[in-house]
């Protein structure tokens, strides 16, 4: 008799959701597939996020397991030193708007994976590459693996942004990104890797590389709960969980239904933050700008800059800019942010 094949793994990052959330969505049977894992599985409600509980912190600690004191993404938007400008993920199109659409793909699409991203830290694909498993990923913020990814030129979404968008990127074995990259054929796409519309995009494609046996590990991402949350709230969230779950029913129904997915796949389901209601606002700006000379967005002004200030949704990060004098200038800052 040949040995049982050892079952292949699938991450399944379903991003911001909440456990009181997920717990419903499993009680009302509105997700079945998460209901089956938790029945046969274990479920840790229990889990603390790192902080700033941003997307791009978080997520790049899943893909690494290591915080960001070595991972060095230290939030959605932040200044970079060593180039003399701030980075902006894309935390709102407005963030974007203000920081410029081509920096912001550029960051988020090869420096996140080049330059901000230690190349000692190394991430699940890297290590899984490295000992010969077959890596998969669909869009998710850290995709640095083994293997190169030219860009897909008969995409709208790479035709629209083909000023931008140009060079190869290293990623796991089976790539797809967006509708930006893609290491084969599928009948699947991203619809312009719109928010909302991102977790369909997920689904085809696990769906395809468990049907046709083209991955070992799969980091699945399941962003559009996310999306949810912020416009509705995160009470709302059982539906876009819901959402998320069929998403893991087509990786099941290609496996030949839950009950056979989960005797050959280990599935991990995970979140990368939670979601609270917001209570109140700061608003940061008027009272630093009224005591400091900020860096501006557009880099404008930069030689006279004693401050650059960045705001990351449930945080904000001041740098000092002026060395000579800067002893000084921290303690002022603080100040006044507590004002």
């Amino acid at each position: 008799m040949s040995p049982a094949r050892p079952r292949k793994l699938v991450l399944a990052v379903i991003d911001g959701m909440k456990p009181s959330a997920l717990e419903r969505a499993v009680q009302t049977g509105r997700a079945p597939v998460l209901r089956a894992m938790t029945e046969r599985g274990t479920y840790v409600p229990g889990c603390t996020a790192l902080f700033p509980s941003v997307t791009p912190v978080c997520a790049t600690a899943i893909a690494t397991g290591v915080r960001q004191d070595r991972h060095h993404i230290p939030g959605m938007n932040w200044y970079w030193r060593e180039a003399g400008r701030y980075v902006e993920y894309g935390s709102s199109f407005s963030a974007s708007r203000r920081f410029g659409f081509a920096r912001q793909l550029n960051d988020t699409i090869y420096n996140l994976n080049g330059e901000h991203l230690p190349p000692e830290v190394l991430t699940v694909f890297e290590q899984l590459d490295d000992g010969g498993i077959r890596t998969a990923g669909t869009t998710y913020l850290v995709i640095r693996g083994r293997h190169e990814h030219q860009v897909a030129r008969d995409s709208p979404l790479s035709r629209l942004a083909a000023t931008v968008i140009r060079k190869p990127v290293m990623g796991p074995r089976e790539l797809f990104y967006a509708d930006i990259f893609a290491s084969r054929e599928t009948d699947c796409t991203a619809t312009l890797g719109l928010p909302g519309r991102r977790d369909q995009h997920s689904g085809c494609v696990g769906a395809h590389l468990v049907a046709n046996d083209l991955c070992d590990f799969l980091l699945l991402s399941l962003p559009d709960n996310d999306t949810h949350s912020h416009e509705h709230g995160p009470d709302a969230q059982v539906a876009s969980i819901a959402d998320a779950d069929r998403q893991l029913e087509r990786l099941a129904h290609a496996a030949g239904g839950i009950d056979a997915f989960l005797d050959t796949h280990a599935v991990i389901a995970v979140a990368d933050h939670s979601h609270a209601p917001v209570e109140r606002t700061i608003d940061l700006e008027p009272a630093i700008r009224d005591l400091f000379h900020v860096l501006e967005p557009s880099g404008r002004g930069g030689d006279d800059a004693e401050v650059a200030m960045c705001p990351s949704q449930r945080s904000a990060q001041l740098y000092g800019l002026v060395e000579e004098g800067r002893d000084a200038l921290v303690p002022r800052m603080v100040e006044a942010a507590l004002e």
